[in-house]
């Protein structure tokens, strides 16, 4: 091939999540101008399926920290506060493992099914959610909802195939939009239903509005399958890859370890290997696992101390929850203007992970007697600073691979975030528990091992029944336990920051090499 006609494609006219399942052949025709056009879709249509798009992504957005706010009270009604937290870390690690999974899936399935298979599952799981008559079958329900939630975050790559391809940033940007109202909403709705309804309103929601979006799927949305035999299909799929994933989440090292040896020898492998070799990626890539347990601790584990500590009802722990998420909001657009500005996404990364880390020490000083506007300032300052980072680790870890690794790093990224915030969130619950075990044994208070194990169940409701002498000794008690959870979080933060100072400064330029490399990437 004449290397002189080798077309090349501007850095913005590719969508940052996910594969597009376009091939390379498809890039070089000349799409209609005209939303929906592309398939086969009146406007109408369009608009009437890019809602159900962004209503099915609100939905799966809000189920990320809904529950954050309203964990007290479930685990009051299942006396089960130990195992609160797989409420949230059941969900994450179904979401992350199956992001990879269903890329595959859309591509040799086709966009569309898969969308419709995880708005299903997705359903099913928010029913299951709301029908729990036990704190386990909670938890495996969450289980099930995480996978849908999954397959509905990674699958607004449907966008390409709707537009032309020069305007699908744009549309899938709207949709990853929904994730702020999100963050804000998530909190309020959560600790207003656990208040003044009852906390399986949280899952309510989404049989209510759910079925509307995957009836706009089934019967509107309109995409071509892949050319390919059943057979084909699943010869493609990467089975073992996808089971050894999840290996790789339960048992670490060891599973990493087998995981990586089998991809080697894959030819579908779910991340290519030399993917795996660029310094660059990789690095970022655990900055996004520490970065994801630092986020998701903190969501998590704010409306406890809230609660615990300040002694705020759901409703007002999810309205101290604002200042973090005004800060992400506030900060993600700040972050792209720095990005179009100067061309370099470092500033981003190093200049977030600095403030991150100053703001999670300031927590570790946190205690019953904090004062809320103090509280407010360096909860909004760890919240601009984790949306700069945002932008920062992503976009720099993206500039640092060639034009075919793109949504291989994307994928990665957003899936070691994902699995980050499942070690946040249980790695916290573990330290604050032991912690509070610990401190209430030596608090003085004279508790018996039965009552102890009284308030670990349900410390909430327990801490109404405390004397007016022993409840500053136990609020004492339960916020030093929560500065374990802290200085977990701030070393978490430390790591991100080291790791943004590991690789070179990589400058954006206008297009892509005809390798499909970046200049300026190591």
């Amino acid at each position: 091939m004449d290397e002189a006609n080798i077309e090349t494609y501007p850095l913005k006219d590719f969508p940052h999540l996910g594969s597009t399942g376009e091939s390379s052949a498809d890039l070089t025709n000349n799409d209609p101008s005209t939303p929906g056009a592309k398939a086969s879709l009146t406007l109408a249509q369009f608009w009437i399926v890019m809602v159900g798009l962004i209503v099915s992504m609100l939905l799966s957005a809000l189920d990320v920290n809904i529950v954050a706010t309203a964990a007290p009270a479930i685990s009051s009604e299942f006396r089960s506060y130990n195992k609160s937290s797989w409420l949230a870390t059941g969900f994450f690690i179904a979401f992350a493992n199956s992001l990879p999974l269903y890329a595959k899936l859309s591509d040799n399935f086709g966009r569309r099914e898969a969308f419709i298979f995880a708005n299903a599952v997705f359903i099913l799981g928010s029913g299951l959610c709301a029908s729990s008559k036990s704190m386990d079958m909670l938890i495996w329900s969450r289980v099930i909802q995480g996978i849908g939630s999954g397959g509905i975050y990674g699958l607004v790559n449907v966008i390409p195939g709707l537009v032309p391809l020069r305007d699908a940033g744009k549309y899938i940007s709207a949709i990853l939009a929904t994730w702020a109202v999100a963050d804000v909403a998530g909190p309020l709705l959560g600790g207003s239903f656990a208040e003044y309804v009852t906390w399986r309103w949280c899952f309510w929601i989404n049989l209510c509005i759910g079925p509307i979006c995957l009836l706009i799927s089934v019967l509107v949305l309109k995409l071509p399958p892949p050319q390919m035999t059943w057979n084909e299909k699943f010869k493609s799929m990467d089975f073992l890859g996808s089971v050894l994933l999840i290996g790789t989440i339960v048992g670490g090292l060891a599973g990493f370890a087998v995981f990586t040896v089998v991809e080697h020898h894959s030819k579908v492998a779910l991340f290519p290997l030399p993917l795996l070799r660029n310094r660059t990626a990789v690095v970022l890539c655990i900055g996004q696992f520490f970065y994801g347990a630092n986020l998701l601790g903190l969501i998590y584990n704010l409306p406890q101390f809230f609660q615990l500590v300040s002694d705020n009802s759901p409703t007002l722990s999810g309205v101290r929850l604002l200042p973090l998420m005004l800060g992400i909001a506030t900060g993600g657009p700040i972050a792209g203007w720095i990005t179009s500005r100067f061309g370099k996404s470092r500033i981003n990364a190093i200049v977030g992970s600095g403030a991150l880390i100053l703001g999670t020490g300031l927590l570790t000083l946190w205690d019953a007697q904090t004062p809320r506007a103090v509280a407010a300032v360096e909860m909004f300052t760890i919240g601009a600073a984790q949306a700069a980072l945002m932008s920062g680790l992503l976009l720099t870890a993206q500039v640092a691979v060639p034009q075919d690794h793109l949504a291989a790093v994307t994928g990665l990224s957003i899936f070691m975030q994902s699995t980050g915030d499942t070690f946040g969130i249980t790695a916290f619950a573990a330290i604050f528990v032991n912690h509070l075990e610990r401190g209430l044994t030596n608090s003085g208070l004279g508790l018996s091992p039965s009552e102890i194990e009284d308030i670990l169940r349900q410390p909430e409701s327990q801490r109404a029944l405390l004397s007016e002498q022993a409840l500053p000794i136990f609020l004492e008690t339960c916020s030093d336990a929560m500065r374990g959870g802290w200085w977990f979080l701030f070393g978490c933060a430390v790591v991100v920051g080291v790791c943004t100072l590991m690789h070179g400064s990589l400058n954006f330029v206008d297009d892509y090499s005809r390798k499909g490399t970046l200049l300026g990437c190591c």
